[in-house]
């Protein structure tokens, strides 16, 4: 028997490709002579030197996009107008002209070599139809299934070489996908000849190869490694936000300027008639303001306890915001837990951009009392990788097709546009900043490396200390405090077996080495991790109580930033926030 069998998963959706034109030397030197000399088309082709017929053509074509009007008076004649004045006398591009076209995807991605095919290209058989015996590569056990996030993503690779010029995949619509498991069909004898199909990994070729030499079957390859990139960015001092009150205002200020789309992921989610009421009134007319606006509201919760509680408070929020504008379509409030810690706050920004808000506020829950601590992220890179962490934490429920997918294009458009978002645009007193997304394993890992490697100070800040304070934090900070002298630790709560007397005694052992430092009022619901001057990671895990795995890597998510003097800001900002709050107790 010639043929091999291998799996394969075979994968099919609507794609939307959008074409992007510049502009002509024509249609721009059109453009300066009105704004220079309003006039006719006659008077422009004699000015120019062009037939009246491309004159006529490309004025059309300018008006198509709203850059030159017809005055009336004191003759009917061509001028720019406003918004063509502001490009030419701005030194701005011309805005670029576009057209979306659907495609259609079909690929085949097979386990062995990481290769995609395009479907037309192989055969794949039906795994009801396998034969019984033959050369057949069973699927990988204990893997992840292939999803239709995991899909998009190769789809995007795949699909990066194999369009026209000037065009580009915006995304894929995920809600009319298709994705099957089948096996991918190759003949041996035709392997052996070189027939091999386009797009074949030298992965797979080499695994052939192999078999058509020895005879044994080739293995599944295993899944990368998932190393988080460092990301190149900007940062200014007012991308974090310390302090209760500076969440809500923010919350308003983000909510206020998006005109699509807003995301928000809370581990939580307050009842209607639940007490505190007053700010979270204000939370909830910013969103009744956004959906009156037509924009529309994404909204998850994270937590798996009590999960029927929080499902019931989000179909309550859900009822609300529905009946602003009396239709379901604006809001798509999910009840399903996507068993997540992290909390995301995500919208456009009204201006072609997009602002993602990550750290330890509970968007949905939370009474904005305590002190929190969140990062936003503006700049394309950085916040199109966060909003890819936020497509795949939202991918675990089958209601988030139409979620995935506007974030998936969101984050394109935002990083096909970030040439007007790099560092030569960036705003002055900007600080130039190398992030790292975090996920749950990476936080222990990282707080030991900075314990090890400080060289000045070493602060961390965990609402809860639990059951593994001392493995977690006391001991790595103790291990600092030999080469530092200054080492803290705060705290406001403890959890599960702890008692103030167990963390005393700790205090009493570190005392003059580590400052454990409990603050009951006012609560610190912050998560963070600062050392020297430059580094900061801003979480949402509890450093102090829990013990993040590598068995669910999106149950806690942080944001590691480098730059010059981050963590002399934070720290600055958050010995502030406590003295003030203090104060207002």
């Amino acid at each position: 028997m010639s043929k091999i069998y291998i799996p394969a998963w075979h994968y099919k959706a609507p794609g939307l490709v959008q074409r992007v034109w510049g502009w002509s030397p024509i249609e721009e030197m059109v453009l300066l002579t009105l704004d220079a000399t309003p006039g006719t088309i006659d008077d422009l082709a004699s000015a120019l030197h062009i037939p009246r017929q491309v004159a006529a053509s490309t004025v059309a074509r300018l008006m198509q996009f709203g850059l030159i009007e017809v005055r009336m008076s004191p003759r009917p004649m061509l001028s720019t107008n406003l918004v063509g004045r502001e490009f030419i006398r701005g030194s701005r591009a011309l805005p670029e002209r576009s057209a979306d076209r659907e495609i259609g995807i079909s690929v085949v991605y097979e386990k062995v070599g990481d290769s995609v095919f395009r479907n037309r290209d192989v055969d794949t058989i039906p795994m009801t139809r396998l034969p019984k015996s033959g050369k057949i590569v069973a699927f990988p056990v204990g893997e992840p299934l292939e999803t239709d996030y995991s899909m998009m993503q190769r789809v995007t690779q795949f699909m990066s070489g194999m369009l026209r010029p000037g065009e580009w995949l915006r995304g894929i619509q995920a809600n009319s996908s298709y994705l099957e498991r089948k096996f991918l069909v190759l003949d041996l004898n035709e392997v052996r000849d070189g027939a091999i199909p386009p797009g074949a990994s030298e992965k797979l070729i080499e695994a052939l190869k192999s078999t058509i030499k020895t005879g044994t079957l080739p293995v599944t390859a295993p899944p990368a490694a998932d190393e988080p990139p460092a990301i190149s960015t900007d940062f200014s001092a007012d991308q974090i936000i310390v302090g209760a009150r500076q969440q809500l205002e923010r919350f308003e200020q983000i909510v206020k300027a998006a005109k699509s789309h807003i995301f928000i992921l809370s581990t939580f989610v307050a009842s209607q008639d639940d007490r505190c009421k007053e700010n979270r009134d204000r939370m909830w007319q910013a969103l009744d303001d956004a959906c009156h606006r037509g924009v529309k509201c994404h909204l998850f919760f994270g937590t798996s306890i009590d999960a029927p509680k929080h499902a019931s408070a989000m179909h309550e929020l859900s009822e609300r915001l529905s009946g602003i504008r009396r239709t379901r379509g604006y809001v798509l409030a999910h009840r399903d837990s996507v068993e997540s810690h992290a909390k995301f706050l995500v919208a456009d920004d009204g201006q072609g951009g997009a602002v993602v808000s990550m750290g330890s506020c509970n968007w949905l829950s939370s009474p904005f009392s305590a002190v929190e601590v969140s990062i936003e992220l503006t700049e394309a890179n950085a916040a199109g990788a966060a909003m890819d962490v936020l497509q795949s934490i939202i991918a675990k429920i089958s209601s988030a097709g139409q979620s995935i997918e506007a974030l998936q294009f969101i984050a394109a458009e935002l990083r096909r546009n970030r040439s007007r978002m790099s560092a030569a645009t960036a705003e002055p007193g900007s600080i130039r900043a190398s992030m790292r997304i975090l996920h749950a394993a990476d936080h222990n890992r990282l707080l030991r490396v900075a314990a090890h490697d400080a060289k000045t100070r070493f602060i961390c800040c965990t609402n809860r200390v639990g059951a593994n304070m001392v493995p977690a934090l006391f001991d790595p900070a103790e291990v600092a405090s030999q080469r530092l002298d200054e080492v803290s630790i705060y705290y406001s709560r403890r959890g599960g077996p702890v008692k103030r007397g167990h963390v005393n005694e700790h205090r009493e052992r570190l005392k003059g080495n580590v400052g454990i430092f409990g603050v009951p009022e006012p609560q610190l619901h912050a998560k963070f991790l600062a050392w020297d001057d430059d580094h900061i990671v801003v979480s949402s895990l509890n450093w102090g109580s829990q013990s993040a795995t590598v068995d669910n890597p999106m149950d806690e998510i942080g944001l590691y930033l480098e730059g010059t003097g981050l963590a002399t800001l934070l720290l600055k900002k958050f010995d502030a926030e406590k003295t003030r709050a203090a104060k207002d107790a």
